[in-house]
């Protein structure tokens, strides 16, 4: 099952180098994974555009921005269907209220990431119904 990092991690100096080769070994083995995300996103992108307000289409896509940068980045998620509803809603609400300092509320962040899935559902044929449901 797919997890979540959190807390504090304790790098000896001596191990500070081995510590960032590691890091850059991790981040290129998901390059495919995040390039994958982010062209879906791009893709959700043009779909809005025909539906709603440019000023909507930046809300919407900067929010799933930020969700495919905490996935990628804050848990071991290696596959679209690894994403569990508590990643989706506690987690990233969690994170994005640490993390960053935008106006979004949390109603935004559950309704861009719904019209996100919901877009994955019906126009790419990706269904991850336990997601969906979570997002209400």
């Amino acid at each position: 099952m797919a997890k979540v990092f959190t807390g504090r991690v304790v790098i000896p100096g001596d191990k500070i180098n081995e510590y960032f080769e590691a890091l850059q070994q991790a981040e290129a083995a998901r390059a495919p994974f995040r390039e994958s995300l982010e062209q879906l996103n791009q893709e959700f992108a043009e779909y809005l555009a025909t539906k709603y307000a440019p000023k909507t289409v930046r809300k919407h896509t900067g929010i799933v921005d930020l969700f495919i940068h905490f996935i990628c980045g804050y848990t071991d998620v290696e596959q679209l269907e690894d994403i569990t509803k508590g990643m989706v809603n506690s987690h990233f609400r969690s994170w994005h209220k640490r993390k960053v300092m935008d106006s979004a509320t949390e109603s935004d962040l559950r309704v861009a990431l719904r019209k996100f899935f919901q877009f994955l559902a019906t126009e790419k044929g990706m269904t991850h119904q336990k997601v969906l449901n979570a997002l209400k």
